[in-house]
């Protein structure tokens, strides 16, 4: 019969022995539990964007991973600046233009930001294309429902 203390080394060798085989296998091997990881992490897309198509989000194509794309002009259109300036024909390139163009650009940009992030999306477009076809989810609906919503949307434009 064996000592105990023997047995208790071998005991701490075994378990030793099976720590130092799952630390070669890697973090690539998971438990049977474990859910699959998402096939749209493993896919690699190269996206196709121009910086000037950013409406808010990431900027850089390497670091799109879930991006939603607007109608842009649309949303500008309804926009309380968007329809002060089509209803007093008010020219764009004007100081006056200018300054509810702006307005109506950061209007857009901080209801599409909410919705990003309220859908989990990084990054939202004007325009946005990949080389493998990936579908891009539309969300002008969401964030005209946000713009018509938003507390500053009954305020006049001109203000």
């Amino acid at each position: 019969m064996k000592s105990s203390r023997e047995q208790a080394w071998r005991r701490a060798g075994a378990h030793l022995g099976l720590i130092f085989c799952l630390a070669l296998t890697g973090p690539g091997v998971r438990a049977a539990s474990d859910p699959a990881p998402p096939a749209a992490s493993l896919a690699v897309i190269d996206w196709i964007v121009e910086a000037e198509d950013s409406v808010c989000g990431v900027v850089e194509a390497r670091q799109i991973r879930k991006p939603g794309k607007v109608n842009f002009e649309h949303l500008m259109d309804l926009t309380p600046e968007g329809k002060k300036i089509r209803r007093e024909r008010i020219d764009p390139n004007s100081a006056e233009g200018v300054r509810l163009m702006n307005r109506a650009k950061s209007r857009v940009r901080d209801a599409s930001a909410v919705i990003m992030k309220r859908q989990g999306y990084d990054s939202v477009w004007k325009k946005i294309s990949s080389k493998k076809g990936a579908y891009i989810t539309d969300l002008t609906a969401y964030v005209e429902i946000e713009i018509k919503n938003s507390p500053l949307y009954g305020a006049r434009a001109g203000s």
